[in-house]
């Protein structure tokens, strides 16, 4: 059994309520192995409060990596590419390179990295992590597009995504080259397509915060996720 945690909520924005007052971050804990994915700047727990086993981190937005920032001492092994780490100001001191597509284990876990298309400079990652017992989810807090969603999507059961904007189009274009955030209708149609009957949004935005009352009405399929929200698998 599975437990998530969601440590924050919010994106990079300045609005918050009381329910999302601190960056995006989750704490996967399995069998006592403590997981946290993304450690922004603005967080509600010391690392030594949580405990983690590992870090992973999808990019270097100072809403999900306090290294960009902030030199932060820990022995705990934190997970991220080669472009987050040359990115950053200044670097974890027990740092892992990942590289996209190639899975690996940690304790009972099976991590795939896979690349998102969110950011220019700061060129993002998701994790489709299999949870033993049959459960599989991918988190993809900041992201306007998965490249190969055939091969990701499939059989996940758990989808949490980014929550940046519901019906407004925050995607921008420089070339060839597409950057933002997609909207939560596109996702949750993805879902669909791929028979994914758990979606969760993170990272939320202004417009969403703002009509947070009416999203249960107008998506019933669907869930906010908020600051220190526990869910079981």
């Amino acid at each position: 059994m599975a437990k998530l945690i969601f440590l924050g909520t919010k994106g990079e924005i300045e609005k918050e309520t009381l329910k999302h007052r601190y960056h995006s971050s989750i704490l996967i804990n399995f069998n006592n192995f403590k997981l946290l994915i993304d450690y922004g700047l603005k967080h509600k727990y010391k690392l030594e409060e949580i405990k983690p086993n590992a870090i992973l981190i999808t990019h270097a937005h100072p809403d999900h990596y306090i290294w960009l920032e902030e030199n932060i001492k820990t022995e705990v092994p934190v997970y991220l590419t080669e472009e987050t780490l040359s990115y950053g100001k200044y670097k974890p001191y027990n740092y892992r390179i990942i590289a996209i597509g190639n899975k690996f284990k940690l304790n009972f876990l099976e991590i795939i990295p896979y690349r998102v298309l969110h950011s220019i400079r700061c060129p993002a990652v998701g994790f489709k992590i299999k949870i033993p017992e049959n459960e599989t989810l991918v988190y993809n807090p900041d992201l306007v597009d998965i490249l190969d969603k055939d091969e990701i999507l499939a059989g996940v059961s758990h989808y949490i995504g980014d929550g940046s904007s519901l019906k407004i189009n925050l995607v921008r274009r420089r070339g060839d080259q597409f950057f933002g955030h997609t909207r939560i209708i596109t996702q949750i149609n993805w879902c669909k397509k791929y028979d994914i009957k758990n979606i969760i949004f993170t990272h939320l935005g202004k417009e969403v915060i703002e009509k947070e009352e009416e999203f249960s009405k107008k998506f019933p399929e669907a869930i906010l996720a908020y600051d220190d929200m526990e869910l079981t698998l």
